[in-house]
C-alpha cells in the first residue's frame, strides 16, 4: 500500500476516533465549551501517539518508522 493511502487511512482513523470522543461527550451532556476546548487537545494527543508508533515526520500510525542509520 502506498504512503499516500496509508496517510489517508491514518487521518480517517484518527478523525473517526475524534468523532467518537465528541459523540460520547455530547451524549454524556458535557458542556459545549468544554468539548470545544478538549477537541484540539485530543487531536494533538493522537498526533503525538502517531509520532511514537509510526513515522515521526508524518505523524502517521500506519507508516513504519524509518530505519536508523
Amino acid at each position: 500500500m502506498s504512503k499516500a493511502r496509508r496517510q489517508i487511512g491514518d487521518q480517517s482513523t484518527k478523525g473517526a476516533a475524534l468523532g467518537l470522543c465528541v459523540y460520547g461527550m455530547v451524549k454524556q451532556d458535557f458542556d459545549p465549551m468544554l468539548i470545544a476546548l478538549v477537541v484540539p487537545i485530543i487531536s494533538t494527543v493522537f498526533a503525538w501517539i502517531s509520532t511514537k508508533i509510526g513515522d515521526p515526520d508524518l505523524a502517521c500510525l500506519f507508516i513504519d518508522k524509518p530505519d536508523a542509520k
